[in-house]
């Protein structure tokens, strides 16, 4: 029997329609419910943001590289973490690094494919005096100020919970305190902090306490660098260096500039070495590099330093790191107190050593001038111009004898292709020298299975990167 075939009715499409709309619905929230239940992805300034290969960080202090590993980590670039690992270091390595001190930085910027010297030397005040006009907090703030993307508190906040709540000494530092016990004890903040009741020094894993120093940095983080150079952590730093010998005025602070400054460079192999250039002209630190060229078993420091400073023992008061990033930048800085613990006196209730300005047992050759820089310590970077790519980053400290290390171990991996390891391993020789390197015969970008790091084994130090 034929039927005849009629429209579906109004009612009909609409419940089809509703019952659509149900699914859909219903799929939206399924998948709100799946996505909320992921982990979120960290955001920039939390550790785990850059996944795969963070870069790597080389500093004589441990504690300091593993800030450093972790502001990179955090998607910091590598003027973060130096930032980061010199606060570190003003809290677990003031023998070398404080906030009273100063030094140079080499910093290779990926995006500009430039590498500058950020130059942050102790300064004699306009006055003249014992005390040195500080530098290195001026410093890092302008490598951060150009060069970093986290915010500033964060590279403050790991070094100033360690000073207030205390942290383990490291076996780095415990080494350094053990032979200046006698000029610490003549400090009653000193003593306090890093001896015994006896007179005898804290070792490794003993507790350090900085309460007044953890106050300073907390200032810092808040108020900025300004509170050191002019403001009352200012004025507290001119009382106390004054009544050591110190002739600093407020305008001696107010006036202190860290400077950009160009590098000097020689070619090796297919790569360029960038040293620092502070005036026109060859460099001091140009001039060992050329020696170093050719030269790998020579005593290369006894060609260009005075032979009584070559010998020299004593403990100078220097510190560095390399550190290199993911996105291709890297920094090398070298950090000095003009002698261990600078004068091995401390400003009361800042909890910070002043820098003598020019102690001519320890450096004979700033007899030259407030310019003059005796070609250590000494930061190194090499760059591969066509590539865009950092191949290599060093730092010697200790004297010449690091600084002519440092020179060495640049030629025989850029310019031999020798292995990191093999290069510091021929390098031993060299006295109380000490180097931490970074070797990535690829480029730095390339990532951590061509990347080799290195710390020297005299210095107690850590290389850290993506697996330690």
């Amino acid at each position: 029997m034929y039927r005849k075939r009629t429209a579906p009715s109004c009612i009909t499409l609409q419940t089809r329609l509703a019952i659509t709309r149900r699914q859909l619905a219903a799929l939206a929230i399924s998948m709100l419910l799946i996505t909320g239940c992921a982990e979120p992805r960290p955001e920039i300034g939390e550790i785990g943001t850059i996944e795969g290969f963070v870069g790597g960080a080389v500093v004589e202090e441990p504690r300091a590289a593993l800030v450093a590993r972790d502001i990179l980590s955090a998607g910091g670039t590598a003027a973060d973490a130096a930032a980061a690992a010199y606060f570190t270091m003003t809290v677990t390595y003031p023998v070398a690094v404080g906030l009273g001190g100063g030094g140079v930085c080499l910093y290779y910027d990926r995006s500009s494919e430039k590498v500058e010297t950020v130059d942050f030397r102790l300064r004699p005040p306009s006055a003249g005096g014992a005390i040195a006009v500080p530098g290195a907090l001026r410093g890092m703030a302008l490598l951060h100020s150009r060069y970093g993307r986290m915010q500033w508190g964060a590279l403050l906040s790991p070094a100033e919970k360690m000073a207030r709540f205390g942290h383990q000494i490291s076996r780095a530092l415990a080494k350094r305190i053990a032979p200046q016990a006698g000029r610490l004890k003549n400090d009653a903040m000193a003593a306090r902090l890093f001896l015994h009741a006896d007179g005898t020094p804290k070792g490794e894993a003993e507790n350090l306490l900085q309460v007044e120093l953890a106050s300073v940095l907390t200032r810092i983080r808040t108020r900025g660098v300004g509170d050191i150079y002019g403001g009352q952590a200012g004025r507290q730093f001119l009382q106390s260096a004054s009544g050591q010998g110190g002739a600093a005025t407020i305008t001696d602070l107010r006036s202190y500039r860290a400077i950009w400054r160009e590098t000097a460079s020689r070619k090796v192999g297919n790569h360029m070495l960038h040293v620092p250039m502070f005036a026109p002209g060859e460099s001091p630190e140009l001039k060992l590099i050329n020696l170093a060229s050719g030269n790998a078993g020579e005593d290369i420091a006894a060609n260009l330093f005075a032979q009584a400073d070559v010998a020299m023992t004593m403990d100078r008061g220097e510190g560095g790191f390399v550190i290199g990033d993911s996105f291709g930048s890297a920094a090398a800085c070298v950090f000095q107190m003009n002698g261990a613990f600078g004068t091995g006196r401390m400003v009361a209730n800042l909890g910070i050593f002043t820098a003598p300005t020019i102690n001519r047992a320890l450096d004979p050759a700033l007899e030259r001038g407030a310019d003059a820089w005796p070609g250590y310590p000494l930061p190194l970077l090499g760059v591969n111009e066509p590539l865009g790519q950092v191949v290599m980053a060093g730092v010697g400290v200790g004297g010449p004898n690091g600084a002519a290390a440092a020179a060495q171990i640049s030629m025989a991996t850029m310019g031999q292709d020798k292995s990191l390891a093999k290069a510091m391993a021929d390098s031993h020789g060299n006295g109380d020298g000490r180097v931490q390197a970074l070797w990535c015969a690829k480029g730095l970008r390339v990532g951590q299975k061509t990347c080799q790091f290195a710390t020297d084994p005299k210095g107690f130090g850590l290389a850290a990167f993506d697996k330690f």
